[in-house]
């Protein structure tokens, strides 16, 4: 049985996202850890069972040739969409505007690496 989700992120520069995700998205680092190669991997609590853990790009590329290095598509759901907007909005590189599909409220934005991300109102039959 699955008890937790952690998510693999490869990006430029690891201190910079980190700052973004705490900062945008109220992630708490919870773990740091030093690669072979003297770079990071940071793990962030996003969520209660959701970790994300940002590496080096130059890492996976010299020590994990095979992996994907595209950036997943993650949506992030909340009950507050426009509280969420109003706080990403101050870190964002570039952030929509709220609109909806279907019953639902979504908005999409950037991080510092103009790696996007969107945000999604929870609806009741979730």
């Amino acid at each position: 049985m699955l008890n937790k989700l952690e998510v693999m992120l490869y990006v430029k520069n690891v201190d910079l996202i980190s700052k973004f995700f705490q900062d945008a998205l109220g992630a708490r680092l919870i773990k740091e850890t030093k690669m072979i190669d003297g770079s990071f991997e940071l793990k962030l609590s996003v969520l209660d069972q959701v970790n994300v853990n940002l590496y080096d790009i130059e890492f996976i590329k010299e020590y994990s040739p095979m992996v994907s290095l595209e950036m997943p598509s993650l949506m992030f759901l909340t009950n507050d969409i426009r509280d969420l907007h109003d706080q990403i909005e101050m870190y964002a590189n570039t952030i929509s505007e709220i609109s909806a599909q279907g019953d639902q409220l979504v908005f999409n934005f950037s991080d510092p690496e103009d790696h996007y991300f969107a945000v999604g109102s929870i609806v009741e039959s979730d």
